[in-house]
């Protein structure tokens, strides 16, 4: 049988490969029956963890649905973005937002706000659902 640590990494790799399938955000209860129903023997609570495990290391990002409920999605760690997110299927899409940072200047020129952090979400639809 094998060690705590190598079932550890088994089901880092399980969860990174459902999340590379996906374009879109998925909630950790998906997650753990796309497992399930592969013949995986997890925890949600296992999941959980590696989730908040990838999202400490940069390897996913995290948003809450509109039910409030956190997703989670495999996104490129190299620069900051935002996600372009159809409403009719759920695909999502990285957006480049230079423009970003010319509205954190203007915030500090004009107002003296000191920009920390923002979360920027667009919903329509993707060509496939137009």
């Amino acid at each position: 049988m094998g060690s705590r640590a190598d079932y550890v990494t088994r089901s880092r790799e399980w969860i990174a490969s459902i999340l590379s399938r996906e374009r879109r955000f998925l909630s950790a209860a998906e997650i753990h029956r796309r497992l399930r129903r592969a013949g995986e023997r997890v925890s949600l609570s296992t999941v959980y963890r590696t989730l908040d495990h990838l999202r400490a290391k940069g390897d996913i990002a995290a948003r809450a649905d509109t039910a409030g409920e956190a997703t989670f999605m495999l996104c490129e760690p190299a620069h900051h973005h935002h996600h372009a997110i159809c409403a009719n299927c759920g695909r999502a899409q990285d957006v480049d937002c230079a423009a970003m940072e010319q509205f954190a200047e203007s915030l500090r020129k004009r107002h003296g706000f000191r920009l920390d952090d923002h979360a920027l979400e667009f919903f329509g639809r993707c060509r496939s659902c137009r």
